[in-house]
């Protein structure tokens, strides 16, 4: 054959032998292929330390190549006690010490060491976000550098993978209780920034303030029970309503004193704090007690306006026949039961509910406290700037009645008026510093 019919069998030899010298392939002495893309060329020394983060290495020469932070095994081993550190964080404690003692301690034969995996670095990355968020991986340890499709004499040890979560972090599996970035680990019911003395003294304020309220409102609302013929009339049946509102609501409080109901109410199974409630893996104890306290206390605060708003109608109708009230008050149901429902569908629908130990009950926006301003201060201010509007109206047309118009207000009645609203400032006052306590 001439040297013409050969050459283009000769160029695809080359161009053949090219691109295995791409993937990283070489010919053997006998004619075989065998990959070479796992190892790296390099001088091994002998290993001082037989074993890497607690586990035997079935080797004895080792290269720091790959540990480019390291010049000597001894600081390799320094630095491998550092990383130890992510025993704090179990899922990724589990994941990456194939990985350290693949760069820290590789095995090296015959002048060639192993290299690890991309496939092994990759599987780091999300257990252990929290590397890449406090302080980035460093260049030897991106996985970019790694080839794909090796296997390496680190990959077949046993490693010791039961890491514990640093306090206030607990061990779960629950996924949906996982701590930011630190995959494994929770936040512990109790909360730690106070201490169990704190926790009693406050369940204990709670427990006497929770009871004297309930008491209260019941012995107001028997009185108007007992004669409601009577005292269904506005507006002072609004005042009933009120009470009925904080009769529950210290329901929901006191809920938290049955017993293991504390527990129950807010924490998790897994022992963590129960934080965006309603949640599919958890009892609706959390929810029951939200929608008690808080559609019971924005329901009371928002019969208070209605209250406020009926006595200035009132008090400008008097001396005359005029009804001020009449085919009004099925807007005042509508408008103080709808609004608190709307709020509280809201809340639900996104999962802002949280647990907290201190108080003992589950409410809106104790992780964020945002929610809690938009859904909790924000209504009761506009309800304390509206309803102290119509007070302050009311006070000044009961004056303005009593100088200009004195024989139309006896001042028997001019005094029970000054004093149930005196009284009235004082129950929605009490009340505010039970809820926000």
């Amino acid at each position: 054959m001439s040297s013409q019919g050969r050459s283009p069998i000769v160029g695809m030899l080359w161009v053949w032998a090219a691109w295995l010298s791409g993937c990283g392939a070489v010919l053997a002495p006998n004619g075989t292929m065998f990959e070479d893309h796992c190892k790296k060329t390099t001088t091994c020394e002998a290993l001082k330390y037989n074993t890497c983060l607690g586990s035997p290495l079935p080797y004895t020469h080792t290269s720091l190549i790959l540990a480019e932070d390291s010049s000597s095994q001894e600081e390799a081993f320094e630095k491998l006690t550092m990383w130890s550190g992510l025993r704090n964080a179990p899922r990724c404690w589990s994941v990456i010490q194939p990985l350290l003692c693949a760069i820290y301690m590789p095995k090296c034969e015959n002048g060639r060491v192993e290299l690890p995996s991309k496939t092994l670095c990759l599987a780091t990355r999300r257990p252990c976000s929290i590397v890449d968020r406090e302080r980035g991986w460093p260049n030897f340890l991106k996985c970019d550098k790694f080839p794909v499709g090796c296997s390496n004499e680190v990959q077949k040890l046993k490693f010791n993978t039961s890491g514990q979560c640093e306090a206030p972090l607990v061990k779960t599996d629950i996924q949906s209780s996982w701590y930011k970035d630190v995959e494994g680990c929770g936040i512990q019911c109790d909360n730690p920034l106070f201490t169990e003395e704190e926790h009693n003294d406050m369940h204990a304020y709670i427990a006497y303030f929770g009871t004297v309220t309930l008491l209260c409102t019941f012995f107001t609302l028997a009185t108007f029970l007992a004669d409601w013929k009577n005292s269904n009339r506005y507006p002072a049946v609004i005042l009933f309503y009120i009470n009925a509102c904080f009769f529950v609501g210290s329901i929901g409080w006191l809920a938290q004193f049955l017993d293991g109901a504390r527990k129950e109410i807010v924490c998790k199974s897994d022992n963590t704090m129960r934080l965006g409630e309603p949640s599919s893996s958890e009892t609706l104890s959390c929810v029951t007690i939200f929608i008690i306290v808080y559609y019971s206390l924005m329901s009371g605060v928002i019969w208070f306006v209605m209250l406020t708003y009926a006595w200035h109608t009132s008090f400008k109708a008097l001396g005359t026949t005029h009804q001020p009230l009449s085919g009004r008050t099925s807007y005042f149901h509508m408008v103080t039961w709808s609004i608190p429902f709307v709020l509280t569908v809201a809340i639900l629908a996104i999962a802002e509910v949280d647990g907290d130990s201190v108080s003992g009950i589950c409410f809106v926006g104790y992780k964020n406290y945002h929610y809690r301003a938009g859904f909790v201060l924000g209504p009761i201010g506009v309800v304390l700037v509206v309803g102290g509007y119509f007070l302050i109206r009311g006070v000044m047309t009961l004056f303005s009645i009593k100088s200009n118009h004195p024989g139309l207000l006896s001042e028997k009645a001019a005094s029970k008026i000054n004093e149930t609203m005196l009284r009235l400032g004082k129950i929605c006052r009490f009340c505010l510093s039970l809820f926000f306590s």
